[in-house]
């Protein structure tokens, strides 16, 4: 057993390596140069640092668990106290709560092993298990679930101004000043001026797949699940066509992170109907101090945004450069009006969201297409697995004949 055990942490270990080298082939592919790198070096993110100082003391921690874990009230327990101490900490804000904070902290390992757990579970019901060599024979979860609570890196995107393309993206450390975030964009900007110039944008990424993965920390724990498996299917995918061919083209890439957002929102629900919700699970929450703004009626977001980036499209092909950019600015304050605030609605900002086909921001036809796939695989194991051997769109036609 030990000798399994053993090599087992070995194959976990090539995974994280598998991360650092996934991060630097990001880096190498669609890193900026010029400008736009120069705006954003003193706010890099060290990925290797974050393997380095959080992989050996996760799998630590794990291996002091292994034959004695908890039970599933322990589990529950802990995830009941977790986020109602983050929901009572966010209701503090902005005076700070040392005590919450604390108790968080120490909280924070036992509830992803919980989450880590029960993830696993379901991932089992779905068959979504790799069969790696000495393995076969253990039944086990392959990538095993693995994700840290903590701030996720922010991406610089930078897309040309007259057209929507993600030329470059850089990644950044997760706590910027939104004063030094402002000047970095506008520096991006301001010195790549070839033709029309370059857009940009810093956005708050949800999740980061490094290994273990990164979840944002003040993610609600619906949002944090879908990311847990997101992410989770990032490393799986690694190991099929459509994860080896990532950064070989945007085709590839737009069909990875659409089958990982649709498939993680998917095992989600399976999560939350097995386990339940915070309040079924734990009772009624704390609710925000401060209520959101209720979105009006008959206001479908969607819609607007898919109607707003189709016109957007047009107005560029036509070279309407700074008409396009007045009405992105208009849209995105007529949004705020009804609700939903978006800091800055440019190119870059369609270009990142644009990867991800199912999202507001995308009128990808292979968001419809994915989900077409998903109701005739009848589960989200079933569409993982057929999506998995996926690269082109011309692929995916083929698979939908």
């Amino acid at each position: 057993m030990r000798i399994f055990l053993a090599a087992y942490l070995a194959a976990v270990v090539i995974l994280g390596g598998l991360a650092i080298a996934g991060g630097l082939a990001l880096y190498g592919n669609l890193g900026p140069d010029g400008a736009a790198e120069e705006a954003a070096s003193e706010h890099g993110y060290n990925l290797a640092g974050w393997e380095i100082n959080h992989f050996p003391e996760k799998w630590l921690h794990k291996l002091q668990h292994l034959f004695h874990g908890p039970s599933e009230q322990d589990r529950t327990d802990a995830i009941c106290e977790y986020f109602q101490t983050a929901a009572r900490l966010a209701n503090s804000a902005p005076q700070p709560d040392a005590e919450a904070e604390k108790r968080l902290a120490e909280l924070e390992n036992d509830v992803e092993d919980a989450i880590e757990g029960r993830a696993t579970a379901i991932l089992e019901d779905q068959k979504l298990m790799l069969q790696p060599p000495l393995f076969s024979d253990l039944g086990l979860v392959f990538p095993p679930v693995d994700f840290e609570i903590d701030g996720t890196p922010r991406v610089l995107a930078i897309s040309p101004r007259d057209r929507i393309e993600l030329q470059n993206s850089y990644l950044l450390e997760p706590d910027i000043p939104l004063q030094e975030i402002d000047q970095i964009e506008h520096d991006a900007e301001s010195a790549n001026v070839d033709g029309h110039g370059v857009s940009a944008l810093i956005i708050r990424t949800g999740g980061f797949s490094s290994y273990p993965s990164v979840v944002f920390a003040d993610a609600p724990y619906d949002s944090l699940m879908e990311t847990v498996f997101h992410e989770w299917l990032h490393s799986y995918l690694i190991f099929f066509p459509l994860g080896e061919g990532y950064f070989r083209s945007a085709e590839t890439r737009t069909l990875n992170e659409s089958v990982a957002n649709m498939g993680g929102k998917e095992l989600a629900r399976l999560y939350f109907e097995r386990y339940g919700t915070l309040d079924q699970a734990c009772g009624a929450q704390p609710r925000p101090s401060v209520t959101p703004a209720p979105v009006p009626t008959g206001f479908d977001f969607t819609s607007e945004m898919r109607a707003l980036r189709r016109q957007v499209e047009a107005m560029l092909a036509q070279g309407q450069v700074e008409g396009a950019e007045a009405l992105m600015a208009a849209k995105r304050d007529e949004f705020q009006t009804k609700g939903v605030f978006i800091r800055r609605l440019n190119q870059a900002y369609f270009a990142f969201h644009g990867f991800y086909a199912d999202s507001p921001g995308s009128i990808d036809p292979v968001g419809p297409k994915l989900q077409t796939l998903l109701e005739r695989a009848g589960s989200p194991g079933e569409f993982v697995r057929r999506a998995s051997a996926v690269t082109t769109r011309a692929d995916l036609d083929k698979l939908l004949e």
